[in-house]
């Protein structure tokens, strides 16, 4: 038992015990978002699922429907990122709101949560990835975001996941354009933020939305 929370708390987990901390999370996100629709497992050693959740955007209190996905990672968070500073959270998993949950959104978005691994970096609110050419069809924008959640139930999720003390950050993804980028890294993310606001940004992503710059 010793040796499995030694483990634990170095950031690694021994495969019955990380098998235990994925259904936790898996039950945190179910409490908030019900089932998943889709469950999308990875082969690989580091192993990162995706689970899809059916989602009406449109608030209860409005008309109308907006029927898109939650996406969210599970397993990011068994290793502890590389190099974190500050009091950011060591440990994340990532959301992505979709339309659907197309092989190449969840491509990106399992490559995405593999990069600090891979790359010894990490990710926190404000965070950026630059890439040579869109990631996905239809958009020309080029650049991921991290933000945080403000809906309701994803709150209360990032609230929750804890993993051997270490409190569990929930980044949603979003994509940016050159223009937007350059605005960020001229004056700083909240100019930018105030265009989100300003332009009803839509929390479900729209590979044909127009820059705001």
């Amino acid at each position: 038992m010793f040796s499995r929370l030694a483990k634990l708390m170095s950031g690694s987990t021994e495969p019955s015990l990380a098998a235990d901390l994925y259904q936790q999370r898996l039950a945190i996100y179910e409490s908030e978002l019900g089932e998943p629709e889709h469950s999308f497992t990875d082969s690989a050693e580091r192993r990162i699922d995706i689970h899809a959740f059916g989602r009406d955007f449109v608030p209860a209190c409005q008309e109308g429907s907006d029927e898109g996905y939650v996406l969210l990672t599970n397993g990011m968070s068994e290793q502890r990122m590389p190099g974190v500073r500050g009091d950011a959270k060591r440990r994340v998993e990532l959301m992505w709101y979709v339309r659907e949950p197309t092989p190449d959104v969840c491509d990106n978005l399992r490559w995405l949560a593999n990069l600090p691994f891979i790359d010894t970096t990490w990710f926190g609110f404000g965070h950026r990835v630059a890439l040579p050419r869109p990631p996905v069809a239809g958009t020309d924008f080029q650049t991921f975001l991290f933000l945080t959640p403000i809906i309701g139930p994803d709150k209360c999720i990032a609230e929750t996941l804890e993993i051997a003390g270490d409190p569990v950050e929930i980044l949603t993804v979003n994509l940016i354009s050159h223009q937007e980028l350059a605005l960020i890294k001229r004056r700083g993310l909240d100019p930018f933020l105030d265009l989100l606001d300003e332009n009803d940004y839509p929390p479900i992503f729209d590979p044909a939305r127009k820059s705001y710059v």
